[in-house]
């Protein structure tokens, strides 16, 4: 009789030992490794380490930035810098070559001196 109490008590809790759960309707179970992250059908999943901002922060009349338009703009400004500093270069090289003719042919002895100057 009292391996008969044990059997059925066993019997009573061996779904709880198991681990037996249920799901809500509409879903369905699933296996995860360490590390996996579950994310609602409504969401999208991100990196861990994301920098996430309300879309409704972005682009508005406020004053904040998204970080990815942020960079973008950053990155623009680089390279119209770069641009305008190489420009500049060449404008200054210009202006020397120009000054030299210019010092040249008020220099010149002769009209030959001169159109030498700016050939």
């Amino acid at each position: 009789m009292k391996n008969v109490i044990v059997m059925v008590a066993l019997v009573m809790v061996s779904p709880f030992i198991r681990g037996d759960f249920s799901c809500p309707d509409g879903t369905h179970a699933s296996c995860l490794k360490e590390g996996d992250l579950i994310c609602p059908s409504s969401t999208k999943c991100v990196a861990e380490d994301a920098i996430c901002v309300d879309k409704q922060i972005c682009g508005g009349s406020s004053n904040f930035v998204c970080e990815s338009d942020y960079d973008e703009m950053r990155d623009d400004y680089k390279r119209v810098v770069e641009e305008y500093n190489e420009l500049a270069s060449e404008n200054e090289d210009l202006r020397n070559v120009r000054l030299e003719r210019k010092n040249c042919v008020i220099n010149a002895a002769s009209l030959k001196d001169a159109i030498r100057c700016v050939r």
